[in-house]
């Protein structure tokens, strides 16, 4: 018989985690979230070019749009999602998570509700120009109108066919 060999790797991430020098956590979280105001302008313009883009699609709200044209305003709200994540506003992050849920509905099932659309699209504007003015409050209900809205538009939506 053979005997069993260990053969010991050296993790070199573990090892340089140890060393001493480098930032402590408190250095890093701080040098990224000044990054982050760094860009923070950048973010908000990009914002209200992609609220402008997602009105354009919507040219007049009581037609359902194409299939094209509604995947492209999933992406956008997916995309303002992430942007308001990185700018600090998660309120408007979660109200564009709403409009992604509602229109996975629309999508899944071809129906369409403008009224719906118009309150997420409203409710989009209103937290990304009065979110300071309308206080955590006004912020809070907004969301939940919004919430409301989907929870009414999918219990009311057919399910699909097997």
């Amino acid at each position: 018989m053979s005997a069993v060999k260990k053969i010991r790797v050296k993790n070199r991430l573990a090892a340089a985690v140890r060393a001493p020098g480098g930032k402590t956590i408190a250095e890093a979280v701080a040098g990224a979230e000044a990054r982050l105001e760094d860009i923070k302008d950048d973010c908000l313009a990009s914002l209200d070019s992609i609220l402008a883009s997602m009105a354009e699609l919507i040219e007049n709200p009581k037609y359902l749009p194409r299939e094209d044209v509604l995947a492209a305003l999933y992406e956008l709200s997916n995309d303002v999602v992430g942007i308001a994540g990185v700018a600090g506003l998660g309120d408007m992050g979660r109200a564009a998570f709403s409009f992604c849920d509602l229109l996975d509905v629309f999508i899944d099932q071809g129906g369409w509700n403008a009224a719906a659309v118009e309150v997420h699209m409203n409710g989009l504007k209103l937290l990304r120009t009065m979110s300071d003015k309308i206080g955590e409050a006004g912020r809070a209900q907004i969301l939940e109108g919004l919430f409301a809205v989907v929870k009414r538009i999918k219990a009311s939506a057919t399910p699909p066919a097997a």
